[in-house]
């Protein structure tokens, strides 16, 4: 999903409060598990909170998604020696669940991004921000023809990346 800031400055307004290093590594469109592993001595670690088959009525808790079925809910917290630790919480209906995305029930402590959210294969669609008492929710929505996985990832309030400007947050240097 390149960025188009016609498009997307609505839905960027949540974090106007943040300071710019903050919005910057929020809003930043490369993948989040290379971002965190960028640093030498990274020692990157997925931690599997919660991953269960369960009967979702609607994902409105933290954004206006409707979704309504039984899938696949996992939640993970992603740890890094030099950044705060991230959680991210994902679910998939099951009626998508086909093909590599099988391996989302057996994925242990290994990253979502890495292993199924291919960027050939699934698309950002949309990116919903929220922010909460102490924290900054970025809901991404990823598609491949019918299939649909919703990922929440949530940071601390005071999370920033190094070395990250405004070309780069924007995907403008990686085209």
């Amino acid at each position: 999903m390149s960025y188009r800031y016609l498009k997307n400055w609505r839905k960027e307004r949540p974090l106007v409060s943040l300071n710019a290093k903050t919005k910057l590594s929020i809003i930043d469109t490369s993948p989040l598990t290379n971002r965190l592993t960028s640093k030498s001595g990274h020692n990157f670690k997925v931690h599997v909170t919660d991953q269960t088959s369960t009967y979702i009525n609607s994902l409105s808790k933290i954004s206006n998604i409707k979704c309504t079925g039984i899938g696949i809910y996992r939640s993970v917290v992603l740890s890094t020696n030099h950044y705060p630790d991230i959680q991210a919480h994902s679910f998939m209906l099951k009626k998508y669940v086909s093909g590599k995305e099988r391996f989302l029930k057996i994925l242990g402590a290994r990253s979502l991004g890495t292993y199924i959210l291919k960027p050939e294969r699934f698309k950002k669609k949309e990116i919903l921000y929220r922010i909460d008492q102490k924290s900054i929710h970025r809901i991404t929505i990823y598609k491949n023809k019918k299939k649909i996985i919703y990922v929440n990832e949530v940071f601390p309030e005071d999370f920033y990346l190094e070395n990250i400007n405004i070309l780069n947050a924007r995907g403008q240097l990686s085209k």
